[in-house]
């Protein structure tokens, strides 16, 4: 292969990128809106700053599937890829105790490299130790599998785990491990050769780093 042929496949990666996350993005604008215009006024009164969080990571891997939980279907084979993401995370508190505890909502998306696409709502409980932070989350959402993964059934749930640093201007770095699955809710199938049934719940685990800009 030659340098011209590198630089040009290089450059092809690059706006695909580019143009996947400028899609996920304007999605996220979309869903920031709907969740914006419902709510409530008096939660304003006493937040923290919201937070725009971009990441990139790696999805569907083997090598960060953990023994004990986060566990996916061992028949179903991993569809490896990478992905863009991108989340909005209000600074206004469904329950918050003094600085070090808060339940907040978020809205996010997800496109991979191979043309998936989640769309999400959710939770998020921030425990906060000075600088530190560590941030369990959950959410639902619509997902399209493209020419990536198929995941059994178009309603997905994320659940994720999330610690980083919190610097002096309110913006944040983190890394997350995080498990999307639909709960069960997939099609039944048949085991070959024998008469039992599963339902169909690939699941997949995914890494991510974040970097959050306060707003």
């Amino acid at each position: 292969m030659t340098k011209t042929h590198r630089k040009a496949l290089r450059g092809r990666g690059l706006r695909a990128a580019t143009s996947l996350l400028a899609r996920s993005l304007l999605a996220l604008a979309l869903l920031t809106g709907a969740v914006a215009g419902i709510a409530t006024p008096a939660l304003a009164s006493d937040r923290d700053p919201d937070l725009l969080a971009l990441g990139v990571g790696i999805y569907d891997q083997s090598w960060i599937d953990p023994p004990a939980f986060f566990q996916v279907d061992a028949d179903t084979p991993h569809d490896r890829t990478q992905f863009v993401t991108a989340e909005y995370r209000f600074g206004w508190s469904l329950v918050k105790v003094d600085d070090w505890f808060a339940i907040k909502p978020l809205v996010g998306v997800i496109q991979t490299f191979k043309g998936s696409f989640y769309g999400y709502g959710g939770l998020q409980a921030d425990f906060t130790w000075g600088p530190f932070f560590i941030t369990p989350s959950a959410a639902a959402g619509y997902y399209a599998h493209g020419d990536g993964k198929d995941m059994g059934y178009p309603l997905e749930f994320r659940t994720q785990i999330e610690t980083g640093y919190r610097f002096s201007n309110g913006d944040r770095f983190s890394i997350a491990l995080s498990h999307i699955s639909n709960a069960e809710l997939g099609k039944t199938v048949t085991i070959p050769g024998t008469p039992r049934t599963r339902t169909v719940n690939p699941g997949a685990n995914n890494l991510v780093a974040y970097y959050s800009f306060a707003l």
